[in-house]
């Protein structure tokens, strides 16, 4: 029997206890979970690379799960929160309330058939670089980046992903799956799930057509089979790409979240100070019952005079504006209004794209006529393309509105600086110099009264206009009359026939608030609660009896290959069934083994997870006696009492016909490595890289893989590993490289 040589590459102990731990399937990078709520990811040496939030500021970890290409991890927490991060940094691509309490998550793709080479054109993926614009100047808002990159690009990199991934979510008797994690296809209530039964794993065949339950009930576990999810399968080319137009538009409603938050904190806080000064103005002038007094009057006997009152003179222009204060805003306010028309193309752009998807999943919908297991409403999908189409035409508004405006307000800002001036000047009798002068036109005197009568016409002036503009719902009659939104807002409606029109008095936040709602709505997720349903039996695969002396603790692993199922459940300390499901022909195999002809009775298994189809990775150590008076405390190191870490080969037992697993160390020990402490539970990577041990006694422990040590006669049971203590180690594993030293690698 061929061996395997693993060694020891790290150590590391924690101050709280792990509740989760597991590598990511492409990567030497594995991410831990701790009871304080710490999320984090180390390299294989156990250095950190990144950490997931903040101690406290979520509640504890219940279940991770990484996309089957190794860049997207999914965490769900106790308080119904689902959060997607990168591989790469961590950075948080998405969190999200989910209906229910999650007990456990597995992240599965399509494993058979590939895409049909005859997929029509029109559907064939397209790199998202090509309609996905590169923001260069959005400000980075949870991580800092010189090149804040496109959020969907880091969450998907849908024109790599040539088959579906499904995000399994579930809890105690609901299931949730979400297509590339991001977009909810399907949730089963309880009503159609067995209500006498406790859901332990959910996961689905190899072609997403079938949900493989393992159940427990008070007497046995069972295996059964759900069919609700053929319509992944049966249509699978169309419905993936109908799923990545969905997902598309859902990453693309994230980044045109990440622009219009920037895009307001851009214009509130532009001006947010020079309103709130001027307001402060307006309430003192009017608690001291200056009668007819209002700023607007103030500003108009400036224009027609060029004087003003002692007030105006001493407690605006004198306290809280003068020409310094002029320049700075604006300086502002030009900065301000490039990167917002920058800003506004992007989000004009991505409106776009979603506007396209729409009317791709509408002609899906018409043409192949296959998808009513999602239950389009086509009235409410119209409502989707009327709320694009109009917030396209409220984005080219604001656009000409900023163009129209920016001009008006910069000579605004312009004059009420000059003016500063002027009266400075004159106060000290000191001279002008030329570049205090405003250069104007007749135009700009025009644009200027224009300004000051509609915007400057109540108690506290509407100053902001570009933050009203974009937030407000109600705008006031007063303040679009004779004003540049009011003719803007009747060019618009001029044509009565256009399908699309701008919503009137709605801000482009409210429109970009319609169009989400109504997407949403579109889209709900489909629940099925099918009377039919209700009362069927599930086909049952597999029913193992349980041990009445086992803990009320069902441990199990699965693995999922390109046509079949694989599962382990422990029976007893040392007995374990396994059960193979072939979906070809949606059979099961079970067979029983016990491990005590290997490890003898006095040996316990901690916890086991499948190497790979016929190889089973445990951890186990010796029974402590606790009929033992004297001993009731667990020993946390212990010589004379060795635990191991064991690679054993059960392919006898799926190839034989007999129930028994029998065998001897020679034949079916793989691996034996001595552990000095006493093992509570372990991971292995996809790969058969790495694997992972938790310890009682708080230390996680890294092992890896050297094939160029393993021996290929002979036991390697008597081989002792030995830590890695050479300048440096060259770790490759998929497609990345670490060199990583000695010295840093003892680093925690």
């Amino acid at each position: 029997m061929d061996t395997l040589n693993f060694r020891l590459a790290e150590e590391k102990n924690f101050h709280s206890e792990v509740l989760l731990f597991s590598f990511n399937p492409e990567h030497d990078i594995i991410v831990v979970c701790s009871a304080n709520g710490d999320v984090i990811a180390y390299q294989a040496y156990i250095r950190k690379v990144w950490a997931l939030g903040t101690r406290n500021q979520r509640k504890k970890p219940v279940s991770l799960a990484w996309r089957p290409d190794g860049q997207i991890l999914a965490v769900t927490f106790s308080n119904r929160t689902l959060v997607l991060a990168s591989v790469q940094d961590g950075h948080l691509l998405l969190s999200e309330t989910l209906p229910f309490e999650i007990r456990s998550s597995t992240w599965i793709e399509r494993t058979i058939g590939q895409q049909d080479e005859n997929t029509h054109v029109q559907f064939e993926s397209i790199p998202i670089d090509d309609y996905l614009p590169v923001l260069v100047d959005l400000p980075s808002i949870n991580r800092a980046r010189k090149h804040v990159v496109d959020p969907p690009d880091d969450l998907f990199t849908l024109d790599k992903q040539t088959k579906l991934n499904i995000l399994i979510l579930f809890g105690s008797n609901d299931i949730l799956l979400r297509a590339f994690g991001l977009w909810p296809i399907l949730l089963i209530n309880r009503s159609s799930l067995p209500t006498d039964q406790t859901l332990l794993s959910v996961t689905m065949s190899p072609s997403l057509d079938t949900l493989c339950l393992l159940t427990r009930c008070d007497v046995s576990v069972n295996y059964s089979l759900f069919e609700c999810t053929s319509f992944l399968s049966d249509y699978h080319n169309d419905y993936f790409h109908l799923t990545r137009s969905l997902c598309r538009i859902k990453s693309l409603i994230l980044f045109n979240d990440k622009i219009l938050t920037t895009l307001t904190d851009l214009t509130t806080k532009c001006f947010s100070d020079f309103q709130a000064r001027v307001n402060t103005f307006c309430e003192t002038i009017r608690q001291q019952e200056i009668k007819q007094w209002t700023f607007q009057c103030e500003l108009m006997s400036l224009l027609a005079t060029g004087n003003c009152s002692e007030h105006m003179q001493q407690h605006f222009f004198g306290n809280i504006f003068d020409y310094g204060y002029a320049k700075k805003l604006v300086t502002t306010f030009d900065e301000t209004r490039i990167k917002s028309k920058e800003l506004i193309v992007i989000f004009g752009r991505t409106i776009e794209h979603i506007f396209g998807y729409l009317v791709e999943i509408k002609g899906l919908q018409q043409w192949y006529g296959k998808f009513d297991q999602i239950e389009f409403n086509p009235q409410i999908l119209e409502s989707c393309l009327y709320n694009a189409g109009s917030l396209l035409l409220k984005i080219n508004e604001y656009t000409d509105f900023l163009h129209e405006m920016s001009d008006v307000y910069t000579f605004f800002l312009r004059w009420l600086g000059f003016v500063a001036h002027q009266l400075h000047t004159s106060k000290h009798n000191t001279s002008t110099h030329h570049d205090e002068q405003i250069e104007c036109t007749e135009a700009d005197w025009d644009h200027l009264i224009e300004f000051i009568d509609s915007y400057c016409s109540f108690d506290e002036p509407v100053l902001d206009i570009f933050s009203m503009y974009l937030k407000s719902e109600n705008l006031p009659e007063t303040l679009i009359r004779d004003s540049t939104y009011r003719k803007l807002f009747d060019h618009t409606n001029s044509n009565k026939h256009t399908f699309f029109s701008p919503k009137p008095r709605r801000s482009l936040l409210g429109a970009y608030q319609d169009l989400k709602q109504s997407i949403t709505k579109a889209f709900e997720i489909r629940t099925h609660n099918s009377i039919f349903q209700m009362n069927k039996p599930l086909p049952l695969l597999a029913s193992i009896p349980i041990d009445n002396q086992s803990s009320s603790t069902i441990e199990f692993d699965h693995r999922r290959s390109q046509h079949s199922i694989s599962y382990v459940l422990q029976q007893n300390s040392l007995q374990f069934h396994l059960i193979i499901y072939t979906s070809t022909s949606k059979q099961c195999l079970v067979r029983l083994f016990d491990f005590q002809h290997i490890l003898g009775p006095y040996r316990s298994i901690a916890s086991f997870k499948l190497y790979d189809d016929d190889k089973l990775t445990i951890v186990c150590s010796n029974t402590i006696d606790l009929n033992n008076g004297n001993n009731n405390e667990t020993i946390l190191f212990n010589t004379n009492h060795q635990s191991n870490l064991m690679i054993i080969s059960f392919k006898s037992l799926i190839d034989s016909q007999t129930i028994d697993f029998i065998a001897n160390n020679n034949t079916n020990t793989i691996l034996s490595y001595p552990l000095k402490d006493i093992p509570s539970k372990l991971t292995v990577d996809g790969r058969r890289n790495l694997i992972a041990v938790w310890a009682k006694s708080r230390k996680l422990t890294t092992f890896i893989h050297n094939p160029s040590d393993d021996i290929n006669q002979g036991s390697s049971s008597s081989q002792i590993p030995i830590r890695m203590d050479d300048e440096s180690t060259l770790v490759q594993s998929g497609s990345i490289t670490t060199m990583i030293s000695s010295q840093e690698s003892t680093r925690s």
